[in-house]
């Protein structure tokens, strides 16, 4: 990920959500190098959720709950045409599930860590256009 305070100008707000998916993130990476994919799946979600309240904060919308993401997502997806944002992080809501339930093989969890970069490349794409 970019250091995307420095490349545009946003509140504390977003800035905030910003640093807390880049501190995520790289906690999520260390647990992945050493294959505690449990721990990595939470932690890749949390990036995921504040990536979506960074680019939502743009446009001074609040996500109050977990519900909210996926009429967020859904509502991105129809505004921009692209049906794969909503689907990928309806796909990544796995990632949450798994650290309660271990749902995800740890052969497979390197498609959903390259999917989680996905999406968030996706979303830092979208803020640039907000």
């Amino acid at each position: 990920m970019t250091e995307m305070e420095e490349s545009l100008d946003l509140s504390d707000i977003t800035s905030g959500y910003l640093k807390t998916r880049d501190k995520y993130l790289s906690n999520a990476n260390k647990y992945f190098s050493r294959n505690e994919f449990r721990k990595s799946s939470e932690l890749l979600w949390g990036a995921v959720t504040q990536s979506i309240k960074a680019l939502a904060s743009l446009s001074n919308i609040h996500i109050p709950n977990h519900a909210k993401f996926f009429d967020y997502t859904r509502s991105v997806s129809k505004e921009t045409g692209d049906e794969t944002y909503h689907t990928l992080f309806l796909e990544l809501n796995t990632l949450h599930k798994n650290f309660y339930d271990e749902e995800i093989p740890p052969i497979d969890f390197p498609i959903f860590y390259r999917k989680t970069i996905s999406f968030l490349n996706k979303t830092e794409e979208l803020m640039k256009c907000r």
